[in-house]
């Protein structure tokens, strides 16, 4: 795991490019290298920070280059050994997956050689030859990739902070809209002007003066016919298979264990493929209500790991919330990362790689909201329009929370309507309020605001399917994969996602939603689970990752909030928002509009 960063055509010296380069050494404290290449009669800087844990010698290091290519890699290819067997070399400086990645490259195209690949990456590979430059971000998007092309410079970096600050000169009102909705920036954007992310399944060619991306990889579109017990025997097979692969690693690997059934499902299957005690890890909340760490500690005693618990308290927030604006450098809404970081940092101390339970929701329909907006929208599509607009009506000026987001999609019925309830934090008939109208008119049509939903082509028939891929594509990368990739590399430590390995997703995706949901939402991997674990640890409520902040902000943080409203710029509506605080305070609940305000 590292991070990679890269200039074209630049006015940046040398030394100018170590220090942006040494921005980003938290991602791989182990060797720092950067190499000058000639590109179409310019410079070309690649640097590379490297921590290492497949092929620890120093032979590894990048930019690694072959007579073609030269090559910065942040991620793990898991399968490249046995990758070796299809290349023409006969023998290897090293057995670092680096290595192997060039030979593929020397060997076959761009598309053929990711194909192959099982793993996660960011890739930048510098096409000496042919003097092209390719940015290549993994199917799903577990490893970051951010570029830009100005004024002739271009540049891509792991992280924002690889970026020089002429390069991030102008902040965009848009993102800043988009973050106030959603907790993060969607799509291809950033926080600033003319900075993209590579888009999961995507990479991008640059010729020295244009640039042109490629999708070289989609979920499946049709269905498989397969019975249930079919699909739980592929399921598990592939799921081992993915966390079998993920055990490669010249450095120790434990488990995260929330006690959920994702974490539970991968520390259990990787305990039974190891031959000595896992060590896992878990986060336990002071207020019961958010505590999962009871649970967890029963399942890490069944499956006999080595567990580490640490509590969260509201004195860790203090403490982690400048160092959380530090390391994800835009403004960044999921509170979960603060615990995610502590969670990191005190894994940190015994392992060097940590595998993660993410991705299980969204491949097997495992949250609450698809299931919320299936039920509602059949039960609010037979009541006749005049009836539903007396309800909106009632729920608009009701004195709970939950009534009061439901009041616009009842009168104005949409699938996308009712989705924006579960999928956004501020509501889009809310963000004129939010902000001043000037600076809503200027920056954003409000037609744009649900364009998110339209990743897919909806399927009437298949609500379930839509809505997973919605979150597949952007929920997942934008928020989960962010929040655990700037959370654990903030540390040095590398977490592997074994759900989120292609060929389960690809398995997954092409399961008949009723075959998913046979038996309830994530009845696979449950069925899964029974077979390692009592069936009490399992069937109980959905908790989440989630953080007391409701009451915080009525308690601890208050004044840190009220401070916060009062000294916002004229883009939001200060009077609004304090109106919101009061309330707040009397009972309604906004604690999400107000962490995402503190983020800015």
């Amino acid at each position: 795991m590292c991070s990679i960063l890269g200039y074209f055509n630049t006015k940046n010296s040398l030394d100018e490019i170590e220090i942006l380069n040494s921005r980003l050494s938290h991602r791989g404290p182990d060797n720092s290298t950067i190499k000058e290449y000639r590109f179409k009669g310019k410079n070309l800087f690649l640097a590379h920070n490297r921590l290492a844990i497949q092929d620890l010698d120093s032979r590894a290091n990048q930019p690694m280059e072959s007579r073609r290519y030269a090559i910065v890699f942040n991620g793990e290819i898991y399968n490249h050994l046995e990758l070796r067997e299809k290349c023409d070399r006969k023998s290897w400086l090293t057995h670092s997956d680096t290595e192997t990645l060039l030979a593929l490259f020397e060997r076959f195209n761009i598309e053929e050689t990711l194909s192959m690949l099982i793993g996660m990456f960011a890739i930048a590979l510098f096409d000496k030859i042919e003097e092209r430059l390719y940015l290549i971000r993994d199917r799903v998007g577990i490893k970051p990739l951010y570029w830009t092309h100005q004024k002739g410079e271009f540049a891509f970096s792991s992280e924002l902070k690889g970026f020089s600050d002429r390069l991030k000169s102008k902040k965009s009102n848009r993102a800043l809209i988009e973050f106030m909705s959603f907790g993060y920036t969607p799509a291809n954007s950033s926080f600033y002007k003319d900075i993209y992310k590579l888009e999961a399944g995507h990479y991008l060619t640059f010729n020295g003066s244009g640039v042109y991306k490629s999708r070289y990889w989609h979920l499946p579109k049709d269905k498989i016919e397969i019975d249930y017990q079919e699909a739980v025997e592929e399921s598990e097979r592939l799921i081992r298979s993915s966390i079998k692969y993920r055990l490669l690693s010249d450095r120790e690997v434990g488990s995260f264990l929330s006690g959920g059934v994702d974490s539970s499902l991968v520390s259990s299957i990787m305990q039974q493929s190891s031959n000595r005690k896992i060590k896992t890890f878990s986060i336990g909340f002071e207020d019961k209500r958010y505590n999962e760490a009871t649970y967890a500690r029963e399942v890490a005693k069944e499956i006999g790991s080595e567990h580490y618990e640490y509590i969260f308290k509201i004195s860790d927030v203090v403490d982690l919330m400048s160092s959380m604006d530090r390391y994800y450098d835009e403004p960044f809404g999921d509170a979960s990362a603060l615990p995610t970081m502590l969670l990191a940092k005190f894994t940190k101390e015994r392992v060097s790689v940590a595998l993660s339970g993410d991705g299980g929701d969204e491949l097997f329909l495992g949250y609450d909201r698809y299931f919320f907006l299936n039920k509602y929208y059949n039960i609010l599509k037979n009541i006749p329009q005049p009836l539903r607009d007396t309800i909106s009506l009632i729920f608009r000026y009701s004195n709970q929370d939950r009534l009061e987001k439901m009041a616009y999609p009842i009168k104005h019925l949409t699938k996308d309507n009712l989705y924006s309830v579960m999928a956004t934090y501020v509501k889009p008939w809310v963000m004129s309020s939010i902000f001043s109208r000037e600076f809503i008119e200027e920056s954003f049509r409000e037609s744009e605001y649900l364009e998110f939903l339209n990743i897919v082509e909806f399927n009437p028939n298949d609500p379930f399917d839509n809505y997973s891929k919605i979150d597949f594509y952007r929920y997942l990368p934008d928020d989960i994969l962010t929040k655990v990739d700037r959370a654990t590399m903030r540390y040095s430590l590398e977490a592997r996602v074994p759900l989120l390995d292609h060929r389960l997703v690809e398995f997954a995706y092409s399961l008949p939603t009723e075959i998913k949901l046979k038996y309830g939402a994530k009845s696979i991997l449950k069925d899964i689970l029974y077979r390692q674990l009592p069936r009490e640890l399992i069937d109980r409520p959905k908790m989440g990752f989630a953080v007391p902040l409701k009451e915080w902000f009525r308690d601890e943080l208050k004044d840190i909030v009220q401070y916060k409203i009062e000294s916002l710029d004229s883009r939001f509506n200060r009077e609004y928002l304090m109106k919101l605080f009061r309330e707040h305070q009397n009972g309604k609940n906004y604690e999400y509009i107000f962490w995402n305000l503190m983020r800015i």
